[in-house]
């Protein structure tokens, strides 16, 4: 399932529960995540039905290594500008990436200004804890358009991708070369 939301119906700057506001805005932005991971699997699925090598990470559990095989295939593959361009929009969303873990595991809590993320990590021997980080409102809506702007253009990005995939794959019957 995948619920379309519109950011100027959650409350940033009215006078109501603003927790409430605060954990609409969460589900939001993990939301686009999902659409990115499902716009990756999509990509992957396509690839593969289209006979291209895929490593064995693209079926891992961890999103993050599914995308590294991706852009694996992707690199290795002849997508012209396409592949290229691919290349670059998996760049800017790993990057971006690196806000999810925080923002679907940390700690958050609304202040009278925006809200206050603090956030542990654990490496299988230790646990870090983060020095908790603020953002207003303002930061938060800009997270937000930062996550959404970032996944539709991967989104579109892997579209063309898929098209090209899709072209270069045999035709049932045909003999090769």
């Amino acid at each position: 399932m995948s619920a379309h939301f519109d950011v100027s119906k959650i409350s940033f700057f009215g006078l109501d529960e603003w927790s409430v506001g605060v954990c609409a805005w969460r589900g939001c932005c993990i939301e686009v995540f999902a659409r990115a991971e499902h716009s990756i699997a999509d990509c992957l699925r396509t690839l593969a039905g289209a006979g291209m090598p895929l490593a064995k990470e693209a079926l891992n559990p961890f999103a993050g290594n599914r995308i590294k095989a991706l852009r694996t295939c992707i690199a290795e593959q002849d997508f012209g500008g396409h592949g290229k361009a691919a290349l670059k929009r998996i760049e800017e969303w790993e990057r971006i990436y690196q806000v999810r873990a925080p923002l679907a595991h940390a700690e958050i809590k609304a202040t009278a200004q925006g809200i206050s993320v603090s956030h542990i990590t654990f490496d299988g021997k230790a646990e870090t804890r983060h020095p908790a980080k603020s953002y207003t409102r303002l930061e938060m809506l800009e997270i937000l358009a930062n996550i959404e702007g970032a996944q539709k253009l991967l989104h579109h990005q892997l579209g063309q991708i898929k098209a090209l995939a899709l072209k270069k794959r045999p035709s049932p019957g045909s003999s090769p070369g």
